[in-house]
């Protein structure tokens, strides 16, 4: 099992600013499906466009970015550069980012997109420079630092993608559109979102659960995920379909074998505990098989239906569902964590499940897991559209209540211990 220190852990502002900001960028990738329920008719609708960047950039993306700002000192023993100021700039620069993009999808025009590019690629490329500058600074120390390498490398290839999507848009460069968007997605969503969730699942499941450590044929298998991705870019560039199906097929064996190895995994926990986050993290496992077996349907069946239904999966599901499962231990765990640093009179201190509230936990789980059900419908059933966008707004809405009054209290009590004299051994 891979090793974890806390020593190393920063100040939790940063992290706490990014994840509540990343919840409120799914509240407005919701609402806007509330307003525009049509966008689930087909993936190229504007509606979807600006609503999937919205969910991805300004959701997903703060809060990834937030948890690894503690997740890498922590989980790797390697020091991130602290760029002070510098740091909420970049939040502000991804949020902004983010919301100009899907206003270029909504209402067009050129300024829309070009102030996008500007920064999301200014603040994405800021925040995997230090991410790469931790990552490849020091020597290789674990397959963790190694398959952070690998979400990192698919970061970049995505980035590339999008920079040359904007390019096409731009300035009509005469490039495959539609081989580069399908990729672009790819990368971002099997390489980016799905090699971050493995990477910190070969942490976090073995180590909160008191369960076995995944198998080191898994950690080997794990490599062949850029490998998979590098192979179908090029062979959609080449119209090599064969090869293209290979890969898919490499991947859907992945995702296969994730969902199936946490599973396993989490039913086998020596915890004896049976929380939220137990079941959350059964949910990731089995919504991983699904997703699997969705995208090999998607890129097999001449049905547009299907891929929508893998897109909704991937982001709402395994990219969602997953950040919403681990806020519900980061965030109680930093809060703990820093209020036992700053408690030298040794007082008394709320345990881990009473910072955020196990029922309402599973309430909020519960909504999301019903909205990520008929928006997965929708894509057959469009009346249900409207029904799934508003109870996966009110399901982040709550979440982002929970946790903010969480960091409300972590601020309050740490006020409070700070003032407290030390406790005098006798």
């Amino acid at each position: 099992m891979q090793l974890v220190s806390t020593e190393a852990s920063p100040p939790p502002g940063l992290t706490f600013a990014s994840m509540l900001a990343g919840l409120l960028g799914m509240l407005a990738a919701a609402l806007l499906l509330v307003w525009q329920p049509e966008a689930l008719f087909t993936r190229w609708h504007p509606a979807a466009l600006a609503a999937v960047h919205l969910f991805a950039l300004g959701g997903l993306m703060p809060v990834m970015l937030g948890a690894l700002y503690q997740f890498v000192p922590v989980a790797c023993g390697l020091a991130l550069p602290r760029w002070g100021g510098l740091d909420w700039l970049i939040l502000f620069a991804l949020l902004a980012g983010a919301f100009a993009l899907a206003g270029g999808f909504l209402f067009g025009g050129p300024l829309w997109l070009a102030s996008a590019g500007v920064l999301l690629l200014g603040s994405l490329l800021a925040a995997g420079v230090r991410l790469a500058w931790s990552l490849w600074h020091q020597p290789l120390r674990s397959e963790m630092v190694a398959a952070l390498r690998r979400s990192a490398l698919a970061l970049g290839g995505t980035l590339t993608l999008g920079a040359v999507l904007l390019g096409v848009l731009l300035f009509g460069w005469p490039l495959p559109l539609m081989v580069i968007v399908d990729w672009h997605a790819l990368w971002g969503i099997a390489g980016w979102v799905s090699g971050l969730v493995v990477s910190v699942a070969s942490v976090v499941v073995p180590m909160f659960h008191v369960t076995q450590a995944y198998p080191r044929q898994w950690n080997w298998a794990t490599r062949g995920l850029l490998l998979a991705l590098l192979l179908g870019s090029a062979a959609a560039w080449l119209e090599t379909g064969w090869l293209a199906s290979a890969a898919c097929v490499l991947l859907t064996l992945l995702g296969l074998g994730f969902g199936i190895l946490t599973a396993q995994r989490v039913r086998a926990s020596k915890r004896g505990e049976r929380d939220a986050f137990h079941w959350g993290w059964l949910g990731v496992a089995a919504i991983s098989v699904l997703l699997a077996v969705l995208g090999a349907l998607a890129h097999f069946s001449p049905d547009p239906r299907w891929s929508v239904v893998f897109g909704v999966l991937a982001l709402a599901g395994l990219g969602g569902g997953t950040v919403s499962v681990m806020l519900y231990r980061i965030v109680p765990f930093l809060i703990w964590l820093h209020w036992q640093r700053a408690n030298k009179a040794r007082a008394r201190l709320p345990l881990l499940h009473q910072i955020v509230p196990e029922r309402w936990q599973r309430v909020q789980l519960a909504s999301e897991l019903m909205a990520l059900v008929l928006l997965c419908l929708a894509a057959f059933v469009p009346a249900l559209t409207q029904a799934g966008a508003l109870l996966l707004a009110m399901g982040k809405l709550g979440q982002t209540a929970l946790l903010a009054r969480a960091m409300r209290d972590y601020r309050q009590r740490l006020a409070i211990l700070k003032t407290l004299p030390p406790r005098v051994r006798t």
